[in-house]
This record gives structure tokens, sequence and C-alpha cells, in this order.
């Protein structure tokens, strides 16, 4: 997603900064005010990245506000679709979305939990450096979305080469496993599952955020849904804020979330 294109995305992914500023002056509805409404949020694979809206979901900060959450998970290639067929209201995966709506898809980004990557590329323990991976399989969660974008970037800004291509593992824990078979020579695996990859013999050669600074998850709707139910989306906003604020004060209870959403000893 080079030169002008790139740019566009960018350009996509700092409109929430407009939108949070709607929400200061409008007043909460309690879940007794109003009758429960379901919300489908389509989600990657469990990440870091998104924990403040994982969190608001488990703490009952949408629940308050009247809303039933169904949270979806699916390849980040077919949120898009999805949002824009309407089979879900929101995604946490707002690449992908600023990417359709630079193409002119009627969608927007309205908020990020995660200002920084969360992503960090793992390897073979045969691969000593980043360097090394010249010629070799470099595994994303799919084609066009962040994590192909951003093992690009690696192969870029490393000189890896034309002979290094990108193969398709949906999940972090399914690259884990590819790596530890030999399937691929190194992945983008989100955090904090770099210490599982490590207990299996596997080397982290890179923080992918302090190569690459763009917003990572975050919350992203269709031009639809913010006409016809603005007071839904500022609720919804509203949760979401609560529960980027809980996970900064909260740091002992968000390791026990964390340990039992994604199975691991913290």
């Amino acid at each position: 997603m080079p030169g002008r294109r790139f740019q566009r995305f960018v350009e996509y992914l700092v409109l929430p900064t407009l939108l949070v500023g709607l929400i200061a002056a409008e007043p909460t509805h309690s879940a007794d005010s109003q009758s429960r409404t379901k919300i489908r949020i389509a989600t990657a694979s469990p990440s870091l990245s998104y924990l403040p809206i994982y969190a608001a979901v488990k703490k009952g900060f949408f629940a308050k506000r009247g809303f039933d959450v169904e949270l979806i998970q699916m390849s980040a290639s077919l949120t898009a679709p999805a949002l824009l067929n309407r089979s879900v209201d929101y995604t946490t995966i707002p690449s992908t979305i600023a990417t359709a709506a630079a193409r002119g898809a009627p969608a927007k980004v309205i908020f990020f939990a995660s200002v920084k990557l969360q992503h960090m590329l793992l390897a073979r323990p045969e691969i000593a450096s980043v360097s090394d991976l010249a010629g070799k399989k470099i595994a994303a969660s799919g084609f066009g979305n962040l994590t192909s974008y951003e093992i690009q970037f690696v192969i870029d800004r490393y000189r890896l080469g034309s002979k290094t291509t990108i193969v398709s593992v949906l999940s972090s824990t399914d690259r884990l496993i590819a790596m530890h078979k030999g399937i691929a020579d190194a992945a983008i695996i989100s955090a904090p599952l770099d210490p599982k990859g490590e207990e299996m013999g596997l080397k982290r050669l890179l923080h992918m955020g302090t190569i690459l600074q763009i917003p990572q998850a975050g919350l992203a709707t269709t031009d639809e849904k913010l006409k016809t139910k603005r007071s839904e989306v500022i609720e919804v906003l509203k949760a979401c804020i609560e529960g980027l604020e809980y996970t900064l004060a909260e740091r002992e209870d968000n390791s026990d979330i964390i340990a039992k959403w994604m199975g691991l000893n913290l």
C-alpha cells in the first residue's frame, strides 16, 4: 500500500479524533431507560490491541448502556464485506475498513483502542536477524490487510528481495504452529502470544511498533449507522472509552482478563 494509496489510508485512520469530540455533550442512557439492543462486533483473533473493547464487554460497560454484544471472530479480509452487508454492526479491525473507505466504501473508523502496533515478528530458531529472512516465507493473517502490509514494509525496509514471499495463515496461534512445523520461516504474531512462541523455541526478531508508526485496533462502522443510529454510536463510543480508561487504571485485573481470554499463565 505504498505512496498515495497509503496516504489516503492514513487519512481515514485519523477521522476518530474528530468524532470522539462529539460525545462530550451527549447524555448517557442507562440500560433501565431503554430496551436492550443487540450489536454484533467483528473481531480478529484475541489481541492486546483491542483489549479495551474486550474489557468493556466483560466488565459490563456495554450492558449498562443497554447493549447485548456478540463478538464474532473472523478473518480480517471478511470484515469489510460483513460490515457493508450489515452482517455485523461494528468491527475492531479498522485497517481493512480504512482501505475500503479509501476506495469509496461508505464506512468510517470511529475509535482507536491502540495507537501503536501490538504485533511481533517471530521466526524459526535458525533465523538470527531480520536480514536472514531474504528469500524466506513470512506468514500473515491474509492478503491485502494490515499484517501483510507490515510484512511488505519489512521486505522493503530491510531489502529482503522479491523472492521473499507472504503466505496466508489465519490466526496468530496457527502462525506459531506453521513456524514450528517449518511451513513458514517467520510470522507476524499478536501480543501477548509471543512468549508462547518463545516457549516453542521460536525467536522474537522485532516489535513492529518500533519501526511502523500507525494505529492498529479500534472500532469502525458504516456511514449509514452514523447517520441513522447516532445515539447508539455515541453510547458504543462511551463504552469503549470507559474500557480504555479501565485498562489503563486496573493493571492487575487486566492480567486476569488477558490470562482467561488467551489461555496464558501471566
